[in-house]
């Protein structure tokens, strides 16, 4: 056989297998999957020292509605403060069940009412991984509990490598938060972020138990 015939033989079958590496390289190839729910109009700079929970519970109820609703973050705080854990002789702000309480109260006025709850977790990755995957079910940010337990901020969105909401199993790489006291808007990567454990005692024994030492986090239920 003369080489130009066994080259012309040969050339379909290195085109075949070209095709398929070719068809198969996405199958490997690496895939993310992004949610965020923020937009400007809907962030909350705090009015004082009281109100983070407040002011985030406000943000969180604009970027369910999609809307700035123009909440009163006063008028938050005094519902929150009578429904919270907190020791009436030292209270100024409010807790995670104060917020919780007012978040789920305060959702009538989105048109998609919703109930929220603390919950609190044995490591930041559980709690983050919790908080990406019901943002991806609902649509709806969840509030963070940082600097020890003395602050709150908004959790809006987050890459991740799977859908959360179709994936139990996905690794999460950046996080997007609003911080009613600083950035309006800002990513980080998921081993970085303000998330802390929640060492402040100055609620009930019942809830001081229940927060001191973990990660909470103030989850919408569906």
């Amino acid at each position: 056989m003369s080489a130009r015939h066994r080259r012309l033989r040969i050339l379909p079958i290195l085109l075949a297998i070209g095709l398929l590496v070719v068809g198969s390289a996405p199958a490997g190839a690496a895939s993310t999957y992004s949610r965020d729910l923020f937009f400007a109009a809907g962030y909350e700079h705090q009015v004082d020292s009281r109100t983070c929970t407040a002011a985030s519970t406000a943000m969180m109820m604009n970027f369910i509605a999609r809307r700035d609703l123009k909440l009163s973050q006063l008028a938050i705080l005094r519902y929150e403060q009578p429904r919270d854990a907190l020791s009436n002789a030292t209270q100024r702000g409010s807790d995670p069940l104060g917020w919780s309480k007012a978040a789920t109260y305060f959702s009538r006025y989105t048109g998609r009412p919703t109930t929220y709850r603390w919950e609190a977790y044995s490591s930041a990755s559980r709690a983050l991984r919790r908080a990406a995957t019901q943002i991806a079910i609902t649509g709806k940010p969840v509030g963070l509990l940082v600097r020890y337990g003395t602050h709150a901020m908004v959790m809006t969105g987050f890459t991740v490598s799977s859908n959360p909401a179709h994936h139990a199993s996905f690794t999460l790489s950046s996080v997007w938060i609003s911080d009613p006291y600083g950035y309006s808007h800002r990513s980080y990567a998921a081993g970085s972020t303000p998330l802390n454990r929640y060492l402040q005692t100055d609620a009930t024994p019942y809830y001081d138990l229940a927060w001191y030492g973990k990660y909470v986090i103030v989850v919408p239920q569906g």
